[in-house]
């Protein structure tokens, strides 16, 4: 018998050492991940064209590539990337602890755009003028919004850790997660999902997941959820500009003027210079030795001015504008009556949580005329002190710095520097703080969605019964609870209290939907090396490597059965992959090469009627796509491409 051999079609040697390539489907794009966890993406012609490069500081895994888009794992966080733009489009943390992620399964679903005329309002693109001083914390909502406004790709996505399997919708909103012991590969054959062990294989009905209804509801509740992302995000930098506010003035005006005693005492001191001309020797010294001949009142101005204005742009650009879109959805959820999942409530928690989005536009609209007024408070009163200063010192120094500063050229509103001065409240800017009520911090802000009892799906339940049951026993449980003690807080209502009241209603409205096992089949799978057919036909081809035997399977009709089993002499078996059904077999003339002698290495089909050899010290990495493209990496740098 005459043996062939598979035609060469690129071998380049790469600048830097190989760690793995991952290709498309259809192999004409690949990711090269080097030794240095960089990432490099390249198109595959005659050459490889390089498009852009990724550079991560911990370490890459997982990685999956499509004609139109990539994603991986860097630790449990998912990053996908849109190959036409080179622009990451989703950052989004997968799984609630630090587990490692050792497997990210991607189940296509065929989730339909938002159509409904009553959501247009809400999902046409946000504006991003502040991420001039904020871009590294909002930018990752904002991207993500505009992939769900976009809807190029949606997906399950499946991540395997040592514990459990969680699954969310395109990376952004948490559907639940399975428990395991012993799980170590995933496969999806139609609406099942197969997770294999070394002992048998569990397999779950996940065809609920894909079911329209419930699709059209997790993707609208995704844009929501990610929505008050924004939104959350938005209050939290509200507050940091609000803390370099605090901060300043504390610093250079509360902070030197304590030497009057207790600090609720500053105002008094200074109100009674300004009636009475009274100007003890402490306050003397303020003026000459902290702003006299001194930028620090101009400094202060321009930092606290900007504060301000950085808050002004938040509101009215960021939060005002998310707050009218989540109401645009959260009425599109209470007025669609046909949809199942409250049933039989008298109030549900969508109500509640319009009835608090209701309550922050009001409070932000207070804070932002607030703010205003502040501004103009601290402006006129640092004018003042500018002048105290000016007078306190050698006024026949012209050239001093509070001569030439710009606070020198306004004038002074005497009435509102006398209602800043009376007010205690206003002077130590607590009707600012009071809005807050404490410092917030991400721990405090906002908790993690705690997540719902279990429930399984049993294919034969009406999905409108399994839904309500999902939310309705807990949201009756703890209304009452929660409704008591939010009536026992501070009447006046505060970012902090309302914020945690829409935590309360975020929780009431997050899913764990837990697919139903329907089957545990025993099956010997003890080997680190387990490969997939294609699936054909609700059937598909398993082959696993036990001492350097392959074992063939096949799975049909909801059992598997062994069909043979292949063998080979003088060559051990390191790496295979299937093609169009059967096998490609990467081996070699010996077991190990720890000490890099010299490897005859093979590349061929199972029926060894077609074979290539190589001559190398090392190889590895055989990957195999849907248009018969063989690729391998040999002596660390040389990257290999065959076709079938």
């Amino acid at each position: 018998m005459e043996t062939q051999s598979y035609s060469p079609m690129l071998d380049r040697v790469m600048a830097q050492e190989i760690q793995s390539v991952s290709w498309s489907k259809t192999m004409d794009v690949c990711a090269i991940l080097y030794v240095n966890n960089q990432l490099e993406i390249c198109r595959v012609s005659e050459q490889l064209q390089r498009m852009f490069i990724i550079q991560e500081d911990d370490a890459i895994s997982n990685i999956i590539v499509e004609s139109m888009f990539l994603a991986y794992n860097v630790g449990n966080k998912l990053y996908f990337y849109h190959l036409a733009s080179h622009q990451k489009i989703i950052q989004s943390t997968l799984i609630k602890n630090s587990d490692k992620i050792t497997q990210m399964l991607l189940v296509q679903v065929n989730a339909k755009i938002i159509k409904e005329q009553e959501l247009q309002a809400a999902i046409i693109p946000l504006s991003t003028t502040n991420l001039q001083f904020s871009y590294l914390i909002i930018r990752k909502n904002w991207q993500n919004l505009c992939f769900l406004k976009q809807q190029q790709i949606n997906n399950i996505i499946f991540s395997l850790t040592n514990k459990q399997i969680a699954y969310n919708f395109n990376g952004i909103l948490h559907l639940g997660e399975i428990e395991h012991s012993s799980t170590t590969q995933l496969f999806q054959l139609e609406n099942e999902l197969h997770c294999f062990s070394k002992q048998f294989v569990e397999i779950y009905d996940i065809g609920l997941l894909k079911h329209q209804q419930i699709l059209k509801y997790i993707q609208q509740l995704s844009y929501l959820n990610e929505l008050l992302c924004f939104l959350k995000t938005s209050i939290l930098l509200i507050n940091t500009q609000l803390q370099d506010i605090f901060k300043c003035y504390q610093l250079n005006i509360i902070g030197p003027l304590v030497a009057f005693g207790p600090q609720e005492t500053i105002n008094y001191h200074i109100l009674q210079f300004y009636q009475k001309g009274n100007c003890p020797q402490e306050l003397v010294q303020f003026f000459q030795k902290e702003l006299y001949n001194t930028k620090i009142l101009q400094k202060m101005d321009d930092n606290i001015t900007n504060s301000f204005n950085n808050i002004q742009e938040i509101i009215q650009d960021s939060l005002m504008n998310v707050l009218s879109r989540i109401l645009i959805i959260i009425n599109f959820f209470i007025q669609s009556k046909n949809m199942p999942f409250y049933q039989g409530l008298h109030k549900t928690p969508f109500e509640e949580l319009q009835e608090t989005i209701q309550k922050i536009q009001k409070v932000f609209s207070r804070f932002q005329i607030e703010c205003h007024q502040t501004k103009l408070h601290l402006r006129n009163f640092f004018v003042w002190l500018n002048l105290c200063a000016i007078k306190a010192g050698n006024e026949q120094e012209v050239e001093c710095e509070n001569v030439n500063s710009p606070l020198n050229k306004i004038e002074v509103d005497l009435s509102k520097l006398f209602d800043f001065l009376k007010d205690n409240h206003l002077f130590q800017l607590r009707n600012l703080q009071c809005f807050y009520q404490e410092k917030i911090t991400p721990k405090t802000f906002f908790t993690k969605v705690v997540v719902q009892k279990n429930v399984e799906f049993k294919q034969t339940e009406n999905v409108t019964k399994i839904l309500k049951n999902v939310f309705r026993d807990s949201y009756i449980d703890n209304i009452q609870q929660k409704q008591n003690k939010i009536e026992q807080e501070d009447p006046f209502v505060t970012v902090n209290s309302l914020v945690r009241q829409l935590q309360n209603y975020l929780d009431k409205i997050s899913i764990n939907l837990k697919p139903q096992l329907i089957n545990k089949i025993n099956i010997d799978l003890s080997s680190s090396i387990i490969r997939f057919s294609e699936q054909s036909e609700n059937s598909y081809m398993v082959s696993v490597l036990i001492n350097n035997s392959i074992v063939q399977y096949t799975y049909q009709q909801k059992s598997f059965q062994q069909i043979h089993q292949i063998q080979f002499n003088n060559k051990y078996i390191k790496e295979l992959q299937y093609f169009d059904g059967k096998l490609i077999i990467l081996s070699t003339n010996h077991q190990d090469n720890q000490i890099q002698q010299q490897l005859t290495a093979y590349i061929s089909s199972e029926d060894l009627e077609t074979l290539n050899k190589f001559e190398c010290h090392s190889i590895k990495d055989l990957q195999v796509s849907k248009k018969g493209l063989i690729s391998i990496i040999i002596d660390s740098k040389k990257l290999i491409i065959l076709s079938i």
